[in-house]
């Protein structure tokens, strides 16, 4: 019978053993698809991270500039886990209105699942640019610094190199976000990439050809700074189970320290295998024939093997007694020895003084550290009280014991006086502690020697004292400065007035009790004025620089009045220590400044009606004139035919002073038109070398009255280049006039006209010389102006002071520049520099060779 119960338990036995090895065996295998299913999953979002840093790396060492849309293009697929890219900046205060007036949408944060204008905030990390539009897009505006914890990412990432993992729960919304953010170019720029959930845990382990490792775990993941909610889940509709996970592990992630779990997917119930059935058939078998063998030899051996079993049972019950009596003694010993050799080495080697007291306050034992600051050896002090080293620990009650006196400073370190072998009173620092044992107790006393700080205590003390009566002196002077300062000055602290002269009171009228204490807002005109005057000033003042603006400021009377402010921080990095303020009163300057701009509008229209005036008598003028000189003509053919010498004279006069008064009047009538911005001009690609040639040639006849010669020299045939040939011609004509004015009988003038390759580009320079006197240093500027002339045509040369200014007029209009000087031996150089081509023209280069010709 107990055979057959024996087989019976044994084969039972077996069958438990091959389950628990299946089981086991299967518990194994959930932990290895666990412990992959996490590393996959810690690698693939790695990759990610990595591909982030390289996307943004990318972006910031792109030769020419990539759009977003060209990034996500290139970078949203489906075959891969981002769902959407972006761009987030970091925006101050100061910077926000230019931010939204850049993408034309303020700055905005979400409240009750609707997008409202964002409050003031230190910073913002605004969205400026987001794709792909869709149901998960991040609104353009929407700041990202406001929601949880999202801030103290961006702040990392934008001062490091490497991605940012960034989970964020939008308000309002029913799921969760993970974002990688990543610095650009600059700390102020970051990018975001989305990463789509389901991608990332689901699809990452479905490569084609291998089993997936989710289809036997679950695999989980957390934040540390979110325990309770998961970032990550694969199978996220199902609630987590309450059973601990298979495999943790912990790994730092973008700046996050996540935690993965990996849990069995559903009840580890393992089967029997055909060879486990076989095996237990084999073992049943066996125990059937070893039963029935049994059976035959019972009888025979059951006695003997019931006294051999208890007299065995007892012997091991008696050894593994012994064994752990003597275990137990030795390792009590060991731990009593090691214990003992830690409290010697930690007497020994501590810096500070310990001592060991009884119950009774006698010292058991100290260290040498003890031994050097009472200046006495272990054994001298060796159960001596401890009152006669320390007053606070000794009691002239006797009544009371040593414990009282320990229990009203256990636990709290406290100052005491030592005394040492000298009998001098060290300061010291106590903390007692107290140390109980099974059988018994005592005390630890640790001793710091305070006498250097006590001193520096009485030095700091001291040093108090000293600047307190500093301040006192410096606040008595700064109170005497202000009182004697004949400007208005003010101290303010939070745009609050806390001290005033007397000169402020005097500008604002006002008393020193109802200003003391109050804001400064009924001293502006408004308190719009008052708030706009702050954003645009205390932001300066922060910064550590001295500021002014000009306002108008209001009296306690009610008067209105031109102020000019200076105002500087006492320290720009503690706001709080306030801005001293100084006020000049200038409405008397600015009430003159308003006389004057009043005075030069009437004369700039004035200016305006003699310039119109001029213009249209210069028309009214010319009309008789031109018949006058018509007249003329005839009477001249008329007279030549009569052989009327003396009749022909007079009309050759006559003619000759209309042709002066008509240059006058087109002169004049130049002027005019450049005055009022008239004139015209009809600049285009022409050769400047031939239109010089038709002037020299023009200009020819009335030099050789005097046998003066004209040299032209340019630099090549087809000098081509964008001008006005008739102004051009207008100038040269101007130029030529007086030199050939200027000049002595039989001299010479030099026309010089050719390239010169400036900073600027290729230009055009033009020189006349003459052989006339030059012109006085101090006029060479002056002749340029309207109706000024210089000295030397008071010696009869003639003029009316508007040619070279009409010359400088055209000579600007075509971007150039004109300029006189004199030469070195004898004569005037009048030079002009004009640009080959114009705004709209093109350059042409012809090369030929340089000519001169003689007139």
């Amino acid at each position: 019978m107990v055979s057959g119960l024996l087989s019976v338990g044994l084969l039972s036995a077996e069958y438990w053993l091959m389950i628990n090895d299946e089981r086991a065996e299967l518990i194994d295998r959930q932990h290895y698809w666990g412990e992959l299913s996490a590393e996959l999953l810690r690698v693939r979002m790695q990759a990610m991270l990595d591909h982030s840093a390289v996307l943004a790396q990318s972006l910031a060492n792109s030769p020419q500039p990539r759009s977003l849309a060209v990034l996500a293009r290139s970078t949203i697929r489906d075959d891969t886990p981002f769902g959407g890219l972006g761009i987030i900046e970091y925006v101050r205060p100061e910077q926000r209105e230019a931010f939204e007036s850049r993408i034309a949408n303020s700055i905005r944060v979400l409240q009750d699942r609707h997008l409202a204008p964002s409050p003031r905030r230190p910073l913002y990390y605004p969205v400026s640019g987001y794709l792909p539009d869709d149901s998960n897009a991040l609104p353009q505006g929407l700041d990202l610094g406001g929601i949880g914890n999202a801030r103290r990412k961006m702040d990392l990432a934008r001062h490091s190199t490497q991605p940012v993992l960034m989970p964020t729960t939008l308000p309002g919304s029913n799921g969760s976000r993970l974002d990688i953010v990543v610095r650009l170019n600059d700390d102020n720029t970051l990018l975001l990439l989305n990463l789509r959930k389901d991608k990332l845990i689901q699809d990452s382990q479905r490569e084609p050809g291998t089993a997936s490792p989710l289809r036997h775990v679950r695999i989980v993941a957390w934040t540390q700074e979110q325990p309770d909610a998961p970032l990550l889940d694969s199978q996220p509709t199902r609630p987590l189970p309450s059973t601990p996970p298979l495999y943790t592990i912990r790994h730092n992630l973008g700046g996050n320290e996540l935690l993965f779990g990996a849990y069995p997917q559903g009840v580890a119930n393992p089967g029997m295998r055909l060879t486990h059935w076989a095996i237990l058939a084999t073992t049943a078998g066996f125990l059937l024939a070893m039963f029935w063998f049994q059976q035959q030899q019972a009888q025979s051996r059951r006695r003997m093997q019931d006294q051999l079993k208890r007299s065995q049972q007892q012997l091991e019950m008696n050894t593994r007694t012994l064994r752990e009596q003597i275990n137990d003694r030795v390792m009590s010993e060991q731990a009593l020895a090691q214990s003992e050799a830690r409290q010697r080495a930690i007497l020994q080697a501590s810096s500070d003084a310990i001592m060991l007291i009884d119950h009774q306050g006698l010292v058991l034992q100290i260290n040498p550290a003890a031994v050097r600051l009472i200046g006495q050896s272990a054994d001298m002090v060796r159960q001596l009280p401890i009152g006669k080293l320390l007053d606070e620990l000794y009691d002239r009650n006797p009544a009371r014991s040593f414990e009282h006196i320990a229990q009203e400073h256990e636990g709290r370190p406290f100052e005491a006086s030592l005394r040492r072998s000298d009998e001098h009173m060290l300061p010291v620092e106590l903390s007692l502690s107290r140390v109980t044992l099974p059988d018994d107790w005592f005390y630890v006393v640790v001793c710091r020697d305070i006498s250097i700080r006590k001193e520096q205590e009485a030095a700091l003390i001291e040093l108090k004292n000293s600047l307190a009566e500093q301040v006192e002196v410096q606040s008595r002077q700064l109170s005497a400065l202000l009182d004697a300062s004949p400007m208005a000055m003010a101290y303010i602290v939070d745009r609050n007035l806390l001290q005033v002269n007397r000169a402020f009171l005097d500008l604002f009228e006002q008393r020193e009790e109802v200003v003391l204490g109050h804001s400064t807002l009924p001293f502006f005109e408004s308190p719009e004025q008052w708030e706009r005057t702050g954003k645009a000033l205390y932001s300066l003042l922060n910064d550590g620089k001295v500021v002014q603006t000009e306002q108008r400021l209001r009296t306690g009377t009610g008067k209105l009045f031109w102020c000019r402010l200076y105002g500087k921080a006492i320290n720009p990095s503690v706001p709080k220590l306030g801005t001293i303020w100084l006020y000049q009163d200038f409405s008397a300057q600015r009430a003159l400044e308003e006389t004057l701009r009043h005075a030069k509008v009437l004369a700039e229209e004035n200016s305006r009606a003699k310039t119109e005036f001029l213009a249209n008598m210069s028309h009214e003028l010319r009309t008789p004139l031109h018949a006058i000189l018509g007249f003329t003509e005839m009477g001249q053919a008329r007279s030549r035919g009569q052989h009327d010498d003396k009749m022909a004279q007079y009309f050759s006069r006559i003619q000759s002073s209309g042709n002066r008064l008509l240059t006058l009047l087109n002169d004049l009538l130049d002027l005019a038109k450049m005055e009022v911005g008239r004139m015209e001009y009809s600049i285009g690609r022409n050769n400047l070398c031939q239109c010089l040639h038709d002037i020299c040639d023009e200009m020819t006849p009335l030099a050789a009255l005097n046998e003066i010669r004209i040299y032209l020299n340019c630099s090549s045939e087809q000098l081509n280049a964008d001008i006005d040939p008739f102004r051009i011609g207008q100038v040269m004509r101007n130029l030529l006039s007086n030199a050939i004015k200027f000049s002595p009988h039989g001299g010479e003038i030099y026309v010089n006209a050719g390239l010169r390759q400036d900073a600027d580009g290729e230009n055009i320079l033009v020189t006349v010389e003459d052989t006339g006197p030059g012109v006085p240093e101090s006029e060479l500027e002056s002749i340029f102006d309207k109706f000024i002339q210089s000295s030397s045509t008071k010696t009869g040369a003639g003029g009316t002071g508007l040619g070279l200014a009409i010359c400088r007029e055209i000579i600007t209009a075509h971007h150039g520049r004109i300029f006189a000087s004199n030469l070195p031996t004898r004569g005037a150089l009048f030079t002009f520099i004009i640009p080959r081509t114009g705004p709209a023209g093109a350059t042409e280069d012809p090369n030929h060779a340089p000519q001169t010709t003689a007139r």
